[in-house]
């Protein structure tokens, strides 16, 4: 009998549970804010759908389904809701094959009409560049145009058609 009313003690204490603390809930963010499907987005992968509404001028169409070649001078356009601690982040690739024949390359990115960094290429490489981008050259709600300019093209031997560099993905990021 004392077995049992130990069983029933141990199963009425094991019952007894303190709940944890309260807490706040964390707070609550707007996230930024992508757009609908005429609306500028404040970053774009060149394989994303509708980031040929980004691309102003210098840029062909997608190759391998992940990248495009870019003329001399690439320029897109973005829309930011806010200007406060953003980066410029690119992914800039320029091929060995171009390399081979023009040797080291320059690639200034502006935004607006600010000079922003001269990217200094003494090899083929892949470059994923990242810079801060001072709030006085975002206006937010506005278009942003940001330019890619690279300082000497790649000619065919074949059909002489000219390429300058690569790029993958563009944009801003907090």
């Amino acid at each position: 009998m004392t077995r049992r009313w130990w069983l029933f003690g141990a199963a009425a204490l094991a019952g007894c549970v303190r709940y944890p603390e309260p807490y706040r809930p964390p707070m609550q963010r707007r996230p930024v804010e992508i757009g609908g499907a005429d609306k500028l987005s404040h970053f774009i992968a060149m394989n994303a759908p509708g980031a040929e509404r980004h691309i102003v001028e210098g840029v062909l169409g997608l190759n391998d389904g992940t990248w495009r070649w870019c003329l001399r001078r690439a320029v897109f356009q973005f829309s930011l809701p806010d200007n406060k601690h953003k980066r410029l982040l690119a992914e800039v690739t320029v091929p060995e094959l171009t390399f081979q024949q023009t040797g080291p390359v320059k690639i200034t990115v502006s935004v607006g009409a600010n000079i922003l960094d001269t990217l200094h290429f003494p090899r083929h490489e892949q470059r994923t560049f990242e810079k801060p981008v001072p709030p006085e050259w975002i206006t937010p709600g506005a278009p942003i145009l940001v330019s890619l300019e690279i300082d000497k093209l790649w000619r065919s031997p074949d059909d002489g058609a000219e390429r300058g560099f690569i790029l993958t993905r563009l944009g801003f990021i907090e």
